[in-house]
């Protein structure tokens, strides 16, 4: 008998890879389409994996691992967990309205309410902040400042909160939207300082557990213990498994982890007023409340709520970390999320989000659209070419300043040549490029997430920068020789020598 009903079980559970609703209600799910897309996208994008998870009204729908989750070639399954990324900052806000149904957060309350010591170049700026502007991303604190921190050496999110007096606002509190991930971080140290517990606690004990996300973590550590996915970066457009450590400090923005099945249950509750089975984890005013658009984002057009971006009726946010990318929408009673184990902010990651735009589509009746991607394979090739090519010339320039003083011969011509190119292969592009780069984000921010292109970069700049140095000392020199000549044409060449090097010696030469 025991052994009969293990047989019928092995038959009637539905494969944990592969889930298809067992409710008789459940709407179909064309798995055959969704499969073909995302494999094809997959080829195309040439990735490692993705996970899927898909939720209509309250019931999981559909459920697969796509591709390998690391060099070891173990598949991915919808139990992988993976770096969400800025997909945490949900969960972040989620904590918040906990707090405030709970009377211990006050969202017109300042921040200094909760953080006594949090403090930013402007005294007063920081006064200002109310809750609620971190939520919504209007607090001021620029993007720049939301990616200086991703490099910070913080050991907690409290550390981080009490370290931000050189921080000065971009914009009058309230006034602007800015995508800053600073405003989560605060939010994360508000969160701990009203509830007694560390972040990590409070996410695992409120929202983890009662969600049944059994494979959802807060530390690297702990979730490599259990299957994390490796995840890949591309360094000069060749996918490489990497690494990197927990930083606790910067969680609540955007290092949370999670699998497809957990992220399932997850927005089953957003899907349906809080509520995922029989748990409530928030009332439907808080999670209406979030859903809410707010700050208009001027480079899209969307809005932004409470910890999710809102374009029409789509609610949706992705996250993007050094070696990971999410994607989750809730588009009606439809809700969708992709996790995939890679990260190219050059080339693939621009195309990512077109993995779930195409499930949803799908999902809606149609077939995917704008979904096509440039050949990745031939736009690396053009960059390294291009990369190539310009080691090439450095190379052959750095030759010629070996045969400057044989070769260069002052003329009004060659001169004004000389000081052009100086001026703008070796002093405005290697410049303008380390300081409009540089205003973007941190260089060691570029190193970290934009491998080998960042590198080569910076590198280069520095390296036209030295060679111009070089040029200008030389062109200098030649010019004083030239005009030693030309005022006595019979001196010999050691004296005019012996001269430079007086000139050279001389704080106030004449040229």
């Amino acid at each position: 008998m025991v052994v009969l009903f293990l047989i019928a079980s092995s038959v009637l559970i539905p494969d944990s890879s592969v889930l298809a609703n067992s409710s008789s209600t459940a709407t179909p799910v064309d798995s055959a389409k969704i499969d073909k897309h995302i494999e094809s996208m997959i080829k195309q994008l040439q990735i490692p994996g993705v996970a899927l998870g898909i939720v209509k009204g309250d019931q999981i729908v559909y459920l697969k691992g796509y591709g390998t989750s690391g060099p070891d070639g173990d598949p991915i399954t919808p139990q992988t967990p993976f770096v969400l990324g800025s997909t945490s900052k949900s969960f972040t806000a989620l904590s918040i309205m906990q707090l405030v149904e709970q009377g211990k957060v006050d969202l017109d309350a300042p921040v200094r309410k909760y953080l006594p010591d949090f403090k930013l170049a402007d005294p007063k700026a920081a006064e200002a902040i109310l809750v609620k502007d971190l939520l919504h991303q209007v607090s001021g604190l620029s993007t720049y400042e939301g990616r200086r921190v991703f490099n910070n050496k913080f050991d907690s999110i409290d550390e981080l909160a009490t370290h931000l007096g050189d921080v000065s606002l971009s914009d009058p509190v309230g006034s602007t939207y800015h995508y800053s991930n600073l405003n989560y971080d605060l939010l994360g140290s508000i969160i701990q300082a009203v509830s007694g517990q560390s972040y990590a606690e409070y996410v695992q004990e409120h929202i983890f557990n009662p969600l049944d996300m059994k494979n959802s973590f807060t530390s690297v550590t702990e979730a490599r213990q259990n299957g994390l996915a490796k995840g890949y970066q591309s360094i000069f457009g060749y996918m490489m498994p990497v690494d990197f450590p927990d930083n606790p400090s910067i969680l609540a923005s955007g290092y949370l982890i999670s699998s497809a099945e957990d992220m399932a249950h997850y927005l089953t509750a957003q899907l349906n007023n809080g509520s995922y089975r029989n748990v409530s984890i928030a009332s439907p005013a808080s999670v209406s409340t979030m859903h809410q658009p707010y700050a208009e984002d001027p480079s899209t057009g969307h809005y932004y709520g409470m910890g999710w971006e809102i374009n029409d009726n789509i609610i949706q946010h992705n996250g993007a970390v050094e070696n990971f990318h999410s994607d989750m929408i809730l588009d009606g009673d439809t809700a969708i999320i992709v996790l995939i184990n890679a990260q190219d902010y050059l080339v693939r990651g621009m195309n990512f989000s077109k993995i779930a735009s195409g499930v949803q589509q799908i999902m809606n009746g149609q077939e995917p659209t704008g979904v096509e991607i440039t050949n990745v394979t031939r736009t690396y090739a053009i960059i390294d070419s291009i990369c190539v090519i310009i080691v090439a010339l450095i190379a052959w320039s750095i030759y010629k300043l070996f045969l400057w003083n044989k070769r260069f011969t002052p003329s009004p011509l060659r001169t004004t040549v000389s000081l052009l190119s100086l001026l703008i292969f070796n002093l405005i592009i290697p410049v303008g490029a380390l300081i409009l780069l540089g205003g973007i984000a941190p260089w060691n921010v570029f190193f970290t997430y934009l491998p080998g292109i960042g590198h080569f970069i910076f590198i280069i700049c520095i390296l036209l920068l030295g060679i111009g140095a070089i040029k200008a000392f030389l062109l200098i020199q030649s010019l004083i020789k030239h005009k030693l000549k030309q005022s006595n044409p019979r001196l010999p060449e050691s004296h005019i020598q012996g001269h430079e090097k007086q000139q050279a010696a001389s704080p106030n030469p004449e040229i």
